[in-house]
Protein backbone atom coordinates (compact mmCIF):
# COMPACT_ATOMS: atom_id res chain seq x y z
CA UNK A 1 0.00 0.00 0.00
CA UNK A 2 1.49 3.41 -0.93
CA UNK A 3 1.79 5.23 2.08
CA UNK A 4 1.46 9.35 1.87
CA UNK A 5 1.47 12.37 4.81
CA UNK A 6 -0.65 15.54 4.48
CA UNK A 7 0.35 18.62 6.98
CA UNK A 8 -2.75 20.27 7.32
CA UNK A 9 -4.99 17.53 7.18
CA UNK A 10 -7.64 18.87 9.21
CA UNK A 11 -7.81 22.36 6.70
CA UNK A 12 -9.72 23.07 3.66
CA UNK A 13 -7.70 21.29 1.41
CA UNK A 14 -5.61 18.64 3.60
CA UNK A 15 -9.17 17.17 4.40
CA UNK A 16 -10.21 16.72 1.00
CA UNK A 17 -6.96 15.68 -0.10
CA UNK A 18 -6.58 12.80 2.54
CA UNK A 19 -9.98 11.35 1.37
CA UNK A 20 -9.11 11.63 -2.33
CA UNK A 21 -5.52 9.53 -1.45
CA UNK A 22 -7.80 7.40 0.87
CA UNK A 23 -9.91 6.37 -1.64
CA UNK A 24 -7.44 6.08 -4.62
CA UNK A 25 -5.68 3.02 -2.14
CA UNK A 26 -3.14 5.34 0.07
CA UNK A 27 -2.32 4.83 3.36
CA UNK A 28 -2.24 8.18 4.96
CA UNK A 29 -0.76 10.10 7.90
CA UNK A 30 -2.67 13.31 8.91
CA UNK A 31 -0.57 16.27 10.57
CA UNK A 32 -2.19 19.29 11.85
CA UNK A 33 -2.37 21.99 15.00
CA UNK A 34 -5.94 23.03 14.34
CA UNK A 35 -4.97 26.84 14.25
CA UNK A 36 -7.67 26.64 11.46
CA UNK A 37 -8.35 23.77 11.02
CA UNK A 38 -10.91 21.21 12.62
CA UNK A 39 -11.58 17.60 14.33
CA UNK A 40 -14.90 17.19 12.43
CA UNK A 41 -13.36 17.32 8.98
CA UNK A 42 -11.16 15.23 9.27
CA UNK A 43 -11.42 11.58 7.24
CA UNK A 44 -13.33 8.64 9.18
CA UNK A 45 -11.21 5.69 7.38
CA UNK A 46 -9.48 2.82 8.99
CA UNK A 47 -6.25 3.77 6.98
CA UNK A 48 -6.16 7.46 8.32
CA UNK A 49 -3.38 7.95 11.19
CA UNK A 50 -3.80 11.34 12.72
CA UNK A 51 -1.35 13.74 14.87
CA UNK A 52 -1.83 16.84 16.56
CA UNK A 53 1.25 18.50 16.15
CA UNK A 54 2.64 22.07 15.85
CA UNK A 55 5.12 21.68 12.89
CA UNK A 56 6.63 25.19 14.51
CA UNK A 57 7.58 23.97 17.98
CA UNK A 58 7.74 20.18 18.20
CA UNK A 59 10.34 19.21 15.11
CA UNK A 60 12.00 16.22 17.28
CA UNK A 61 8.02 15.10 17.43
CA UNK A 62 7.54 15.22 13.79
CA UNK A 63 10.68 13.85 12.78
CA UNK A 64 9.89 10.47 15.49
CA UNK A 65 6.65 10.40 13.37
CA UNK A 66 8.33 10.21 9.67
CA UNK A 67 10.65 7.59 11.14
CA UNK A 68 7.84 5.12 12.57
CA UNK A 69 5.30 5.51 9.58
CA UNK A 70 7.74 5.85 6.52
CA UNK A 71 5.70 7.85 3.92
CA UNK A 72 6.94 7.77 0.35
CA UNK A 73 4.91 11.41 -0.18
CA UNK A 74 4.91 13.87 1.72
CA UNK A 75 2.19 16.73 0.55
CA UNK A 76 2.92 19.95 2.64
CA UNK A 77 -0.46 21.68 3.01
CA UNK A 78 0.14 23.33 6.50
CA UNK A 79 0.42 26.94 6.79
CA UNK A 80 -1.00 29.85 7.80
CA UNK A 81 -3.46 31.27 5.44
CA UNK A 82 -6.28 33.76 5.16
CA UNK A 83 -6.19 37.13 3.52
CA UNK A 84 -6.96 39.16 6.90
CA UNK A 85 -4.39 37.03 8.88
CA UNK A 86 -1.99 39.03 6.03
CA UNK A 87 -2.85 42.62 7.21
CA UNK A 88 -3.29 41.30 10.92
CA UNK A 89 -0.23 39.10 11.81
CA UNK A 90 2.04 39.65 9.00
CA UNK A 91 5.34 38.65 10.64
CA UNK A 92 3.83 35.49 12.47
CA UNK A 93 2.52 34.41 8.91
CA UNK A 94 6.01 34.68 7.45
CA UNK A 95 7.87 33.17 10.12
CA UNK A 96 5.48 30.51 11.25
CA UNK A 97 5.26 29.51 7.24
CA UNK A 98 9.12 29.39 6.47
CA UNK A 99 9.66 27.51 9.75
CA UNK A 100 7.28 24.65 9.61
CA UNK A 101 9.09 24.58 5.85
CA UNK A 102 12.58 24.44 7.06
CA UNK A 103 11.08 21.70 10.21
CA UNK A 104 9.08 19.23 7.57
CA UNK A 105 12.72 19.05 5.60
CA UNK A 106 14.80 18.36 8.00
CA UNK A 107 12.80 15.37 8.65
CA UNK A 108 13.02 14.21 5.57
CA UNK A 109 16.37 14.21 5.49
CA UNK A 110 17.66 10.10 5.06
CA UNK A 111 14.49 9.40 5.18
CA UNK A 112 11.29 6.82 3.46
CA UNK A 113 10.34 10.05 1.76
CA UNK A 114 10.93 9.96 -1.88
CA UNK A 115 8.76 13.00 -3.01
CA UNK A 116 7.87 16.10 -1.85
CA UNK A 117 4.53 17.89 -2.89
CA UNK A 118 4.43 21.37 -1.43
CA UNK A 119 1.19 23.87 -1.53
CA UNK A 120 2.58 27.21 -2.91
CA UNK A 121 0.40 29.69 -4.10
CA UNK A 122 -0.60 31.91 -7.09
CA UNK A 123 0.03 35.16 -4.51
CA UNK A 124 3.71 34.40 -5.63
CA UNK A 125 3.07 36.07 -9.18
CA UNK A 126 1.88 39.45 -7.64
CA UNK A 127 0.17 41.53 -9.33
CA UNK A 128 0.73 39.56 -13.14
CA UNK A 129 1.79 41.21 -15.99
CA UNK A 130 0.53 38.84 -18.19
CA UNK A 131 -2.93 37.17 -18.05
CA UNK A 132 -3.25 33.95 -17.82
CA UNK A 133 -0.50 33.50 -16.38
CA UNK A 134 1.96 30.81 -16.65
CA UNK A 135 4.82 29.09 -14.42
CA UNK A 136 7.52 30.31 -16.20
CA UNK A 137 6.09 34.03 -15.11
CA UNK A 138 8.45 35.65 -12.38
CA UNK A 139 7.87 36.35 -8.69
CA UNK A 140 6.62 39.63 -7.69
CA UNK A 141 6.62 40.34 -4.30
CA UNK A 142 5.49 44.31 -2.73
CA UNK A 143 8.17 45.18 0.45
CA UNK A 144 5.65 48.16 1.16
CA UNK A 145 2.70 45.97 1.42
CA UNK A 146 2.05 43.33 4.91
CA UNK A 147 -0.07 41.31 2.82
CA UNK A 148 3.08 39.93 1.16
CA UNK A 149 4.05 38.21 3.82
CA UNK A 150 2.22 35.29 2.59
CA UNK A 151 3.24 35.43 -0.40
CA UNK A 152 7.20 35.80 0.40
CA UNK A 153 6.99 33.14 2.64
CA UNK A 154 5.33 31.06 0.00
CA UNK A 155 8.18 32.29 -2.67
CA UNK A 156 10.98 31.50 -0.07
CA UNK A 157 9.85 27.89 0.27
CA UNK A 158 9.58 27.24 -3.08
CA UNK A 159 13.11 27.84 -2.91
CA UNK A 160 13.99 25.70 0.03
CA UNK A 161 11.50 22.76 -1.58
CA UNK A 162 13.58 22.90 -4.80
CA UNK A 163 17.26 23.30 -3.60
CA UNK A 164 16.86 20.85 -0.57
CA UNK A 165 15.35 18.02 -3.11
CA UNK A 166 18.26 18.77 -5.19
CA UNK A 167 20.46 18.41 -2.17
CA UNK A 168 18.95 15.55 -1.03
CA UNK A 169 17.82 13.95 -4.46
CA UNK A 170 14.70 14.13 -3.37
CA UNK A 171 11.77 14.65 -6.18
CA UNK A 172 9.49 17.90 -5.73
CA UNK A 173 6.35 19.10 -7.33
CA UNK A 174 5.36 22.38 -6.46
CA UNK A 175 1.83 23.75 -6.58
CA UNK A 176 1.20 27.06 -7.15
CA UNK A 177 -2.26 26.76 -6.05
CA UNK A 178 -5.27 29.11 -7.59
CA UNK A 179 -8.80 30.40 -5.48
CA UNK A 180 -10.03 26.89 -4.38
CA UNK A 181 -13.09 26.50 -3.10
CA UNK A 182 -15.89 23.65 -1.60
CA UNK A 183 -17.53 22.66 1.60
CA UNK A 184 -15.52 22.98 4.73
CA UNK A 185 -14.16 26.53 4.51
CA UNK A 186 -13.57 28.91 6.81
CA UNK A 187 -16.72 31.72 7.40
CA UNK A 188 -14.81 33.77 9.46
CA UNK A 189 -13.69 37.04 8.02
CA UNK A 190 -10.30 34.80 7.92
CA UNK A 191 -11.48 32.87 5.27
CA UNK A 192 -11.84 32.94 1.76
CA UNK A 193 -13.83 35.10 -0.77
CA UNK A 194 -16.62 32.07 -1.56
CA UNK A 195 -17.74 31.16 2.28
CA UNK A 196 -17.26 35.12 3.30
CA UNK A 197 -20.05 35.94 0.64
CA UNK A 198 -22.10 32.63 1.87
CA UNK A 199 -21.76 34.36 5.25
CA UNK A 200 -22.80 37.58 4.59
CA UNK A 201 -25.93 36.79 2.23
CA UNK A 202 -27.41 34.79 5.11
CA UNK A 203 -26.45 36.72 8.18
CA UNK A 204 -25.31 40.29 7.58
CA UNK A 205 -27.91 43.44 6.96
CA UNK A 206 -25.85 44.20 4.28
CA UNK A 207 -24.09 43.14 1.81
CA UNK A 208 -20.81 44.16 1.28
CA UNK A 209 -17.99 43.81 -1.40
CA UNK A 210 -14.61 44.72 -0.30
CA UNK A 211 -13.38 47.41 -3.38
CA UNK A 212 -15.19 48.10 -6.84
CA UNK A 213 -16.48 43.95 -7.64
CA UNK A 214 -14.14 44.48 -11.00
CA UNK A 215 -11.58 42.27 -9.49
CA UNK A 216 -11.40 38.85 -11.29
CA UNK A 217 -10.56 35.59 -9.71
CA UNK A 218 -10.39 32.19 -11.17
CA UNK A 219 -12.34 29.48 -9.18
CA UNK A 220 -11.39 25.66 -9.28
CA UNK A 221 -13.78 23.35 -7.11
CA UNK A 222 -11.55 21.56 -4.58
CA UNK A 223 -12.81 17.86 -5.62
CA UNK A 224 -10.89 18.65 -9.19
CA UNK A 225 -7.90 20.61 -7.21
CA UNK A 226 -7.65 16.84 -5.44
CA UNK A 227 -7.66 14.67 -8.01
CA UNK A 228 -5.39 16.95 -9.89
CA UNK A 229 -2.98 17.00 -7.17
CA UNK A 230 -2.97 13.29 -7.36
CA UNK A 231 -2.14 12.62 -10.13
CA UNK A 232 0.63 15.05 -10.71
CA UNK A 233 1.73 13.13 -7.50
CA UNK A 234 1.78 10.16 -9.54
CA UNK A 235 3.10 11.30 -13.00
CA UNK A 236 5.37 14.15 -12.61
CA UNK A 237 8.80 15.02 -10.93
CA UNK A 238 10.83 18.17 -10.68
CA UNK A 239 7.89 20.61 -11.84
CA UNK A 240 6.17 23.98 -10.86
CA UNK A 241 2.68 23.72 -11.52
CA UNK A 242 -0.25 25.83 -11.72
CA UNK A 243 -3.28 24.27 -10.03
CA UNK A 244 -6.76 25.92 -10.84
CA UNK A 245 -9.54 26.19 -12.72
CA UNK A 246 -8.96 28.76 -15.94
CA UNK A 247 -12.36 30.80 -16.27
CA UNK A 248 -11.91 34.11 -15.07
CA UNK A 249 -14.98 35.76 -13.00
CA UNK A 250 -15.59 39.41 -11.78
CA UNK A 251 -16.02 39.60 -8.03
CA UNK A 252 -19.25 40.81 -8.44
CA UNK A 253 -20.37 38.61 -11.03
CA UNK A 254 -19.40 35.90 -8.23
CA UNK A 255 -21.41 37.40 -5.64
CA UNK A 256 -24.59 37.70 -7.70
CA UNK A 257 -24.21 34.34 -8.91
CA UNK A 258 -24.46 33.46 -5.31
CA UNK A 259 -27.43 35.40 -4.29
CA UNK A 260 -28.94 33.93 -7.58
CA UNK A 261 -28.86 30.21 -6.35
CA UNK A 262 -29.79 31.07 -3.23
CA UNK A 263 -32.90 33.06 -4.23
CA UNK A 264 -32.10 36.31 -2.75
CA UNK A 265 -32.17 39.79 -3.33
CA UNK A 266 -28.79 40.39 -4.85
CA UNK A 267 -28.22 44.25 -3.17
CA UNK A 268 -24.54 45.08 -3.07
CA UNK A 269 -22.79 47.61 -0.91
CA UNK A 270 -19.17 48.11 -1.92
CA UNK A 271 -16.48 49.36 0.49
CA UNK A 272 -12.97 50.92 0.06
CA UNK A 273 -10.42 48.00 -1.33
CA UNK A 274 -7.87 46.46 0.90
CA UNK A 275 -4.38 47.94 -0.24
CA UNK A 276 -2.77 46.45 -2.93
CA UNK A 277 -5.07 43.79 -3.72
CA UNK A 278 -4.26 42.15 -7.04
CA UNK A 279 -6.49 43.03 -9.99
CA UNK A 280 -6.84 39.87 -11.75
CA UNK A 281 -6.01 36.56 -11.20
CA UNK A 282 -5.79 33.65 -14.00
CA UNK A 283 -4.01 30.59 -14.45
CA UNK A 284 -2.34 29.34 -17.91
CA UNK A 285 -3.43 25.52 -17.07
CA UNK A 286 -1.83 23.72 -20.29
CA UNK A 287 1.08 22.12 -18.23
CA UNK A 288 -1.12 20.50 -15.94
CA UNK A 289 -3.43 19.27 -18.63
CA UNK A 290 -0.23 17.90 -20.43
CA UNK A 291 1.19 16.31 -17.15
CA UNK A 292 -2.28 14.75 -15.88
CA UNK A 293 -4.21 14.68 -19.30
CA UNK A 294 -6.66 16.07 -16.82
CA UNK A 295 -8.29 19.39 -16.64
CA UNK A 296 -11.08 20.56 -14.17
CA UNK A 297 -14.46 19.58 -14.67
CA UNK A 298 -16.84 21.55 -12.57
CA UNK A 299 -18.30 24.65 -13.52
CA UNK A 300 -18.92 27.41 -11.13
CA UNK A 301 -22.64 27.25 -11.13
CA UNK A 302 -22.61 23.73 -9.92
CA UNK A 303 -19.53 24.35 -7.79
CA UNK A 304 -21.78 27.20 -5.61
CA UNK A 305 -24.49 25.36 -5.14
CA UNK A 306 -22.85 22.30 -3.45
CA UNK A 307 -21.07 24.66 -1.44
CA UNK A 308 -23.75 26.52 -0.69
CA UNK A 309 -26.26 23.42 0.10
CA UNK A 310 -23.50 22.16 2.53
CA UNK A 311 -23.38 25.40 4.53
CA UNK A 312 -26.79 25.09 4.74
CA UNK A 313 -26.74 21.77 6.24
CA UNK A 314 -24.63 22.78 9.24
CA UNK A 315 -27.15 26.00 10.21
Amino acid sequence: MKKAMVTGAAGFLGSFLSEELLNNGYEVVGIDNFFRGKKEYLPKHENFIFYELDLVNEQGRFIDIVKKHKPELMFHYAAINGTEYFYDIPYQVINDNVRMTQNILEACKNSSVKKIIYASSSETYGEPMHVPTSETHPILLNIHTDRDSYASSKAICDFYVKLFAKEYKLEYIILRIFNTYGPHMDTSKYGQVVPEFIHKMYHDKEFTIIGNGKHTRSFCFVSDHTRLVRKLAEKASDEIVNVGNDKETKIVDLAEIIHKIANKEFKPKYVPGREYDHKKRQPDISKIKKLTKDYPKIKLYNGLELTINSFNKKK
